[in-house]
């Protein structure tokens, strides 16, 4: 990235005035107050994330992570519901108890492969992103999908949410570098904040909600 296009993703002021953009300062503690029948019905032709509207509402209950929020989250690192790790990998322990992604080469020397769902992106690192999110959901015990909802929503609302990262914009820049906390960051895209935002807007449309909830940091110039 160039410093330019940082800068601008950088700056709020490019952003608080979009109606949709907005959404990248949403408090993400809060729940939307969907229904399980709305969310159900966003996600008709969504994939593998058909009809789990009611694990994304356990999952914001539960980790204290709002529900709309980790739904658009999950459709854009699973592509609408398609991508592999959404769908399914099979995972595998080698003879040194080590998980290992199972292929036709491997399988007879392999104990208790598992399909597992990844629905976050949690552990698909850029140098391996099947082999990483694949391995993360093993380890996690993701072994349906409503699983990988609320289990990710965990690591979520863990380490990040509660840890003063709760909106799409402090996930991704983390203002409070500035103030002493260690540099961490959700995703290496740029304009990750800014992409999310579509599927919160509409959302919270369909819902009749309008007055969200924004935290907006401010940069002294």
């Amino acid at each position: 990235a160039v410093r330019e296009d940082i800068r601008y993703y950088l700056d709020p002021e490019n952003f608080i005035y979009d109606p949709k953009q907005k959404f990248q300062f949403l408090d993400l503690s809060k729940p939307s107050g969907a229904s399980q029948s709305v969310l159900n019905n966003y996600l008709s032709n969504k994939g593998i994330l058909r009809n789990q509207g009611k694990a994304f509402i356990d999952a914001a209950r539960l980790h204290g992570v709002n529900d709309i929020y980790l739904l658009s989250h999950a459709l854009l690192e699973t592509g609408n519901g398609t991508s592999r790790l959404a769908t399914g990998v099979e995972v595998g322990l080698d003879k040194n108890g080590k998980p290992q992604l199972v292929t036709n080469g491997n399988r007879g020397s392999l104990t208790n492969i598992q399909t597992v769902y990844n629905v976050y992106g949690i552990g698909a690192v850029d140098s391996s992103p099947l082999r990483g999110g694949a391995v993360r959901a093993y380890e996690e015990g993701w072994t349906t999908v409503s699983k990988a909802i609320i289990g990710g929503a965990e690591f979520i609302g863990t380490g990040y949410i509660k840890n003063g990262q709760n909106t799409l914009y402090k996930m991704r820049w983390n203002p409070k570098m500035n103030e002493g906390m260690a540099w961490k960051q959700y995703a290496t895209d740029i304009g990750w904040a800014s992409k999310q935002v579509t599927t919160m807007y509409n959302l919270y449309q369909e819902i009749g909600f309008d007055s969200p909830i924004l935290e907006i940091p401010q940069y002294k110039k």
